[in-house]
């Protein structure tokens, strides 16, 4: 899964470094900086919310994505530490509850709705936890 969202994550981390104006870094490099010293004291502090916030938008994608969460997850219901067994996550209960036929006012097709709207606030407040960082940390420049 993380492997899949690495290029997401990516292409957006680059839009934001890409986004830092061309005159920050040039007077950065006219006073005497080096390369690495523009980009570290210049251009990543200009950009880090953007760049939290490809964080954290990645972060949203990567708990939405339902079926490579199924694919690689498998269907079993187990919660362990061990990083080497099989687990179950609430996309996969949710795509389980909405196998087959079921009336719609049975407690399995209840509870799935229920695992969604769950799964949507979560994501909705890492949106806002990204959107507040970027207000916070927003430099704006002319």
């Amino acid at each position: 899964m993380g492997i899949m969202i690495i290029p997401y994550m990516s292409s957006l981390s680059d839009n934001v470094i890409a986004s830092v104006p061309q005159k920050l870094r040039d007077g950065a490099l006219m006073l005497g900086a080096t390369k690495g010293e523009t980009l570290f004291r210049v251009v990543l502090p200009a950009a880090l919310p953007g760049l939290l916030s490809a964080v954290v938008l990645s972060a949203s994608r990567a708990l939405g994505e339902t079926m490579i969460v199924v694919m690689a997850a498998g269907l079993f219901a187990n919660l362990t530490l061990n990083p080497l067994e099989s687990v179950t996550t609430v996309t996969v209960q949710i795509t389980t509850a909405l196998t087959g036929d079921q009336p719609f006012d049975s407690p399995t097709t209840l509870s799935a709705f229920a695992l969604g709207l769950t799964l949507f606030f979560i994501t909705l407040a890492l949106n806002l936890f990204a959107l507040r960082v970027m207000e916070r940390w927003r430099e704006r420049y002319d």
